[in-house]
């Protein structure tokens, strides 16, 4: 599939005196957990099916009429803290979710109300499942331009009332949840790990020269939009027999996606890796879009990426879209998984169709 935007790559070739690094994570999920025996219920289905074909056993689900800022606030909260700041310190919030809290102000907006800010920056973006992917690479870009020194990047989004709960094709997929991190602004300059710029560890020591974002890459192809949306906006906007029609509800063409997803993902991150000039066998982990453990399997055994290098969550929480990357990041940084000097491949694939992905070092 060939790229109809592509637009930016970094490399180590291209860095700037100012680079950025993730300083600190957070994550939130409601309580309610809903599992794959509420489906049974009442859908032609089983526990056992979903998990074969998903890896999904239990998602969480929030209260109907609960705002995508309710879900950041304490995400972002925690990522604040683990990054050692103050919301004081926070020059400007994005925010990736197709799910905000109204058409307008934006979720940005509503979400630095909640945590006081009076000051910098708040705007939101929409690329679906691959939003924190392009919000952090919006972040770190604003960041190498000198316009920020600490950016909250947040994915948030409540798929629970956007899909067909009587459509077993996506209703067992999706859940709630909120991902955040700090990015902040370092000297250091992080390059080509295979030639020790960006942050290689010493023989015999685990002291690391450098950590940061060292690659990027962000692709669109609008011409497959169909294969995944929700179809109501100001070009239909609703009306009875649309929604009659639920054309306000998730439609996907699953094996088109998985099929995309597995051939985009494999090669955005073969060619960050390349421009980076490193390879797979550097990487410490493989943290991708948790969309469906079949997906991510493939993937890694296309890259040749160990299993145990492919961090995996969809069991837990489902596909939260824009917030599954960052719930990986924060759960995989809080429980010790990942460790200063790890070199880590994020990536996601999603609706537009959207896909791209961030080679960094912890």
């Amino acid at each position: 599939m060939e790229p109809a935007v592509k637009t930016v790559q970094k490399s180590a070739a291209q860095t700037s005196p100012t680079q950025s690094y993730i300083s600190g994570a957070g994550m939130y999920v409601p309580d309610k957990v809903v599992p794959n025996s509420y489906f049974e219920s009442y859908l032609d289905t089983s526990d056992e099916w979903i998990r074969e074909r998903t890896g999904i056993r239990e998602r969480r689900w929030t209260e109907f009429g609960t705002g995508a800022s309710v879900l950041a606030e304490p995400a972002a909260r925690k990522a604040i803290a683990a990054a050692g700041l103050s919301v004081a310190d926070i020059d400007g919030i994005v925010v990736a979710t197709v799910t905000p809290d109204c058409t307008f102000p934006s979720t940005a907006c509503f979400l630095q109300s909640r945590l006081g800010m009076t000051r910098g920056f708040a705007f939101d973006l929409n690329a679906v499942c691959s939003g924190f992917i392009y919000a952090l690479v919006t972040a770190d870009a604003l960041i190498a331009a000198g316009r920020a020194k600490h950016l909250l990047v947040v994915g948030v989004d409540i798929f629970s009332h956007l899909v067909d709960r009587n459509d077993r094709s996506t209703c067992v997929l999706f859940g709630d949840g909120a991902g955040a991190v700090v990015l902040s602004s370092t000297k250091l300059l992080p390059a080509a790990a295979g030639a020790g710029l960006n942050g290689t560890r010493a023989a015999g020591s685990s002291h690391v020269e450098a950590r940061g974002i060292i690659a990027t890459e962000i692709h669109s192809d609008g011409s497959q939009s169909e294969i995944l949306c929700v179809a109501n906006g100001s070009a239909k906007p609703l009306t009875p027999e649309r929604i009659a029609a639920g054309d306000h509800l998730v439609k996907m063409a699953g094996r088109e996606v998985f099929k995309q997803a597995v051939r985009a993902l494999a090669a955005v991150s073969e060619s960050v890796l390349n421009s980076a000039g490193v390879t797979v066998a550097d990487l410490d982990y493989y943290v991708s879009h948790q969309a469906n453990k079949r997906i991510l399997l493939a993937v890694g055994k296309q890259l040749e990426i160990p299993e145990e290098k492919v961090l995996i969550n969809v069991d837990k929480y489902g596909n939260t879209s824009a917030a599954s990357l960052p719930i990986l990041i924060a759960e995989s940084a809080e429980n010790g998984t990942l460790k200063k000097g790890d070199l880590i491949m994020l990536s996601a694939f999603g609706g537009g169709v959207t896909w791209g992905a961030i080679l960094l070092r912890w």
